[in-house]
């Protein structure tokens, strides 16, 4: 018995559509500003708004202090605006337009050593 893979390979149209409510894109615009940040998503505030057609993204965390960081206020805050563009245009295919980071309190971050 011999097995055609030619076949297999052709890709299937699906027809449908994905919608993401805007309680999803800020749970996930949330997600991406706390790991891009290193702090607890709790710790993360996002309102989302309408910016010409693409978003605007205002975050609010608090700064992660960590003994290895060696990255200064406003280079965290380009990073978190940098990943927080990237990610929802790479997990939404959401354009971002804007980006404004507001830093509200401090998070000291232990890194727990692994053996």
């Amino acid at each position: 018995m011999t097995i055609d893979l030619a076949d297999e390979a052709v890709p299937v149209e699906v027809r449908g559509t994905t919608t993401f409510t805007s309680r999803a894109l800020q749970r996930l615009a949330s997600g991406i500003a706390s790991d891009t940040a290193r702090v607890s998503v709790r710790d993360v505030s996002v309102n989302l708004a309408d910016e010409r057609g693409a978003l605007r993204v205002s975050v609010t965390v608090p700064v992660a202090i960590t003994g290895a960081s060696g990255a200064t206020i406003v280079e965290r805050g380009e990073e978190l605006r940098r990943g927080v563009v990237d990610g929802m245009k790479e997990l939404a295919g959401r354009s971002v337009g804007m980006v404004d980071v507001r830093y509200a309190g401090v998070r000291r971050i232990t890194e727990k050593r692994v053996r």
